[in-house]
């Protein structure tokens, strides 16, 4: 198989041109960047897609980067091949980003590239099996996980990777056949680069010992790619999206093997883009298998994790729930707009006005002293309902699984000797009455 065929296979293989009709291809002027776009120019028309070049100034080499750039647009110009040309100073991106060279020239790039795409547009770049291996090795150095020893993906999002097992000695054999030129980067050659030392000082060390390395890491990386995908697929099944929350059942979190859980933890931060350390996924394990049904944990970028018994929830930090006291005017309504609440508190009679959704609690008015206010719980409140034991609020609250991140919230009616009712609970007995000898009601009413 020539090198036409192995990218028009891999091309069919991964679907890359499915829904397209353009195709940018971003061409360095280097040997592997000019041998794909020599090959997609002779497929464009077998597979029915527009060919355009994209070219991208690093401003990095002087004189040796315009030359690149005047290369690029002489050799679209001769093949009358449209061409996008974009440009940055990426050392002084780099140093005001406090990224590496290497870091801040793959962010500008990759933003200039994306900038010319749309949804039936296919970018494409020159990765080859070379590379492959090279990222393989470099992952592994930084003992990466089975994501980044699956290296890098023939496809992902709107990039393409046709070239992807293609070997470099491959590409130059093919230009050679081509007769067509290239230009080299000088800064291949520098030993800075661990990515250059990789490919200069170890793989050929490694090709002594297998001369197909690299397409044996174009193999390996793509049967771990497979069981990523697989891990993946399970684990997402281990969280629920609820709202603005990710939503984890803790029983089944600790049911599944710690490969999964972890892997459904980091994939549950990684909705709101924060990709969790190992040490945070050890405490959030923790979290999880702990007897406290309520607590919380922070995690970067404002992120909060929080446990209400069987359940673990990620979300964004919110504030704490609480809100300001208010007193209730007897006799008429009152506006709880946290709540989204309607309050009445007033003579019996009232009841017969009242529709909609309501709770209703019935009191004794002489045994209220003072005047009923709503407000937030307060760590000394008490409460009694009928035909069971007074205890503290609190406790009332962990006994009916309330969680703790919404204790503060829930209203709470107040006297001036204490509590008299809590919103979900109930009335306290030192003032409540049954309904037909109470002369005053207590209405709350939930607006829709």
């Amino acid at each position: 198989m020539d090198l036409r065929d192995s990218v028009l296979s891999c091309i069919r293989e991964y679907g890359m041109l499915a829904g397209a009709d353009r195709v940018v291809c971003a061409l360095s002027g280097g040997a592997d960047s000019v041998c794909l776009a020599d090959v997609l120019l002779f497929l464009s028309s077998e597979l029915g897609f527009r060919l355009e070049c994209a070219h991208f100034n690093h401003r990095l080499r002087g004189e040796e980067s315009e030359r690149d750039a005047a290369f690029v647009a002489d050799w679209c110009a001769e093949r009358s091949l449209k061409l996008h040309l974009g440009s940055g100073d990426v050392a002084a991106y780099a140093a005001e980003h406090r990224l590496s060279i290497e870091e801040a020239g793959r962010a500008l790039r990759y933003g200039f590239l994306e900038s010319l795409g749309d949804e039936k547009t296919r970018i494409a770049t020159a990765h080859q099996a070379d590379d492959q291996a090279e990222t393989l090795l470099l992952n592994l150095l930084r003992g990466s996980g089975l994501k980044g020893l699956g290296g890098i993906p023939p496809v992902r999002g709107p990039y393409i990777r046709p070239l992807l097992y293609v070997t470099r000695e491959e590409i130059l054999d093919y230009l050679r056949q081509r007769d067509l030129v290239f230009m080299e980067d000088s800064s291949n050659s520098d030993s800075v680069y661990r990515r250059n030392r990789i490919r200069h000082e170890v793989l050929p060390v490694l090709r002594a010992l297998n001369p197909m390395f690299s397409t044996a890491c174009g193999r390996t990386a793509r049967l771990l790619r497979a069981d990523e995908t697989l891990l993946d697929e399970m684990a997402a099944k281990a969280f629920v999206l609820e709202g603005e929350s990710a939503v984890l059942s803790v029983k089944e979190l600790l049911a599944l093997p710690e490969p999964l859980s972890s892997r459904a933890l980091r994939q549950a931060a990684g909705v709101f883009g924060v990709l969790p350390e190992e040490k945070h996924i050890s405490a959030l394990l923790k979290l999880a298998a702990s007897r406290k049904p309520s607590a919380r944990l922070e995690l970067p970028s404002g992120l909060t994790v929080r446990r209400q018994y069987d359940r673990m929830i990620i979300s964004r930090c919110i504030a704490d729930g609480t809100f300001p006291e208010t007193e209730l005017r007897f006799g008429a309504w009152t506006e709880i707009p946290e709540h989204n609440l309607l309050v009445f508190w007033g003579e019996k009679t009232e009841i017969t006005k009242i529709h909609g959704k309501f709770t209703t609690y019935f009191f004794k008015k002489s045994m209220i002293c003072g005047n009923i206010a709503v407000r937030p719980r307060q760590e000394s409140d008490h409460l009694q309902l009928p035909g069971r034991p007074g205890k503290s609020l609190k406790k009332w609250m962990i006994q009916e699984k309330i969680p703790a991140a919404v204790r503060d919230s829930i209203p709470v009616f107040a006297d001036e000797s204490g509590v008299v009712a809590v919103w979900g609970l109930g009335a306290d007995t030192r003032a409540a009455a049954l309904p037909e000898v109470a002369d005053t009601v207590l209405v709350i009413l939930e607006r829709t």
